[in-house]
């Protein structure tokens, strides 16, 4: 069974390249977002095992990514949560690992983040690690 994702971003391009690289990986892109509302809607309704979630995120009535990461790991702590984020500043990283983020990546996307995120979620979820070590050959 193929690990279902749900990308959170406000950024079309963004979504794309997540999208490319997560079904590249063999996961399976069960919805994709823009807005709060949006993701704790389809959140609700798919379950996904993992969310990929833009810190840029936010809504009409203020609420914004931290608040919905929380909401998140409180109705689903099982859930993988991704934080994807323009800034490169530790502190904000701190927050969202110190919460429960499996990883932060820094937009715009390097090789170096992206392996780390496919590390740490292998780690979780062994289908990824076994159609890894089959595509390198191992």
């Amino acid at each position: 069974m193929a690990v279902r994702v749900l990308i959170a971003d406000s950024s079309g391009i963004t979504r794309d390249i997540m999208r490319n690289h997560l079904e590249c990986g063999g996961c399976q892109v069960v919805a994709e977002t823009e807005t709060v509302a949006q993701t704790i809607d389809l959140f609700r309704t798919t379950r996904p095992d993992v969310v990929t979630l833009d810190t840029g995120l936010r809504s009409a009535n203020g609420l914004e990514a931290l608040s919905l990461f929380r909401m998140i790991r409180r109705e689903s702590p099982k859930t993988s949560v991704v934080i994807v984020s323009a800034s490169r500043a530790p502190d904000d990283q701190r927050i969202y690992l110190r919460e429960g983020a499996l990883e932060c990546i820094v937009e715009p996307f390097d090789s170096y983040g992206l392996e780390r995120m496919w590390r740490k979620l292998s780690e979780i979820y062994p289908e990824l690690r076994r159609r890894d070590e089959a595509a390198s050959g191992r």
